[in-house]
């Protein structure tokens, strides 16, 4: 079977005793280790990034002759820890080893271990609530659920940064805001690795780590890179699961991912597995909605019906009016940007245009409005009166989509223009000049849209 981009790399173990790559170590010569672990391990640019948590261009940077050096520790850390480099090589790149000499390596507890309850007969026994060794049993298992290197505080600092970051995600442009979710996880993710999390605190560290692996899933959708999109949806599901917390925004990540990838019968699935595990909140309806565009997209119109069905049941027993906006909310204006995505996938012009005009009046009466929201509103209203045969109608929708600043026309936004792009190619349209002067105006705007990776090394 062929390798594939997203692979795991194997990395021989002598790999690190070779002269060559010590010395690059030693030199913190991060391009020559790259170099290394594609000539002897076969390992892709692609392969490098994703186990490093770096984008394929940084690698590249690395890789070429004179090209960038890492000179962050932190960055350093990171690749060391996703090539999992053993303690020789580490040392020899100048970072601390994980294990230490004589100190037992990190392992997951027993329960028996955990709570520090010796057991010495198995029969039963009745307990003395005198005996002294009850007494000390019970002031060490209180001692174990008591001490803990992670302080309430810390959890609940981290919990409303992420809730700031997902109520962000409609005002600040991609590329920022995706090196602050990042480096949100990984503070997370060193409290549930290097420090002594009571139960409860693991669970909410897990669950904030959790939704904010989703939302970066999210984000790497947005910027076109849709590998990345995968792997960290998948990720969040299954600390999720971990949890024992809502599983809806780990399965919304995977269905979005999945529609852009055109997997729509995947997209589907996920979006109904997520309604089905999702509870009553917005996100149940959202992910309806998405299960419905899917299918619409397919071509599947009876399973696009019985999805709106679905969402309309679901939003009927739902608040689905929030006063704060977030990457997880469902206000009216993007319920209407999912009816208009169907209508137009159905056939249905008009029953678009009343979609578009629900989102408009939401936002003429004083609804937030997120940018790349409102642009895949034009874009529809420009597709639906395409519909119906009036290209001055479509040109109006576009003249005020070209407003739109660069750094908010996220894939999402380019894609659906390019769909409106390939509807000017048709026959009935590509010799007018109205529909040529479209088409160059429609290349320009995806021209000057994010074009480069982002950066997830620097603020």
């Amino acid at each position: 079977m062929p390798r594939r981009a997203s692979d795991p790399i194997v990395i021989p173990d002598e790999l690190w005793e070779r002269p060559q790559m010590i010395q690059a170590l030693n030199a913190r010569d991060i391009g020559t280790v790259f170099h290394l672990l594609r000539q002897y391990a076969g390992a892709t640019q692609t392969q490098i990034a994703i186990a490093c948590t770096l984008t394929q261009g940084r690698v590249s940077e690395h890789m070429k002759p004179g090209g960038r050096r890492v000179t962050e520790l932190d960055v350093f850390e990171r690749i060391a820890d996703g090539l999992q480099m053993p303690d020789t090589a580490r040392m020899a790149l100048g970072l601390a080893p994980r294990t230490h000499p004589g100190v037992p390596a990190p392992r997951t507890p027993e329960p028996q271990a955990r709570t520090g309850i010796v057991v010495t007969d198995p029969r039963p026994t009745e307990a003395d609530p005198s005996d002294p060794a009850t007494t000390t049993d019970l002031s060490r298992l209180t001692r174990w659920l008591t001490t803990s290197d992670t302080a309430d505080e810390t959890i609940e600092s981290l919990a409303r940064s992420a809730t700031s970051l997902a109520t962000a995600h409609t005002r600040v442009p991609a590329k920022s805001l995706l090196s602050q979710v990042l480096r949100l996880h990984r503070r997370t993710q060193d409290l549930l690795e290097g420090s002594r999390p009571r139960p409860r605190h693991t669970r909410e560290l897990l669950r904030i780590d959790a939704d904010l692996l989703a939302h970066a899933a999210v984000i790497f959708g947005d910027v076109n890179l849709d590998h990345h999109a995968e792997q960290y949806a998948a990720a969040a599901l299954m600390l999720a699961r971990e949890a024992g917390t809502n599983e809806a925004f780990a399965w919304y990540a995977q269905a979005k991912t999945a529609r852009w990838q055109d997997r729509l019968i995947e997209a589907a699935d996920f979006a109904r597995q997520g309604y089905e595990a999702s509870p009553p909140t917005p996100m149940k309806t959202q992910l309806a909605w998405y299960e419905a565009n899917a299918a619409a997209l397919l071509g599947d119109q009876t399973r696009a019906r019985q999805s709106v069905k679905r969402a309309e049941q679901s939003a009927e027993t739902i608040d689905d009016s929030p006063t704060d906006r977030s990457v997880w909310s469902f206000p009216t204006e993007r319920r209407a940007l999912f009816a208009l995505s169907v209508a137009t996938r159905t056939g249905d012009p008009d029953g678009a245009l009343e979609a578009a005009e629900m989102a408009d009046t939401a936002w003429a009466a004083g609804a937030p409005v997120a940018p790349a929201l409102w642009a895949q509103i034009r874009v529809g209203t420009g597709v639906a009166h395409l519909l119906k045969g009036d290209l001055e109608g479509t040109a109006e929708q576009l003249a005020q989509l070209l407003t739109l600043d660069p750094g908010m026309r996220l894939t999402t936004v380019t894609r659906y223009v390019a769909d409106l792009d390939r509807r000017l190619s048709h026959p009935r349209y590509r010799d007018t000049s109205l529909a040529v002067q479209l088409r160059a105006q429609i290349r320009d705007f995806n021209a000057a849209a994010l074009t480069d990776d982002p950066d997830m090394e620097r603020s």
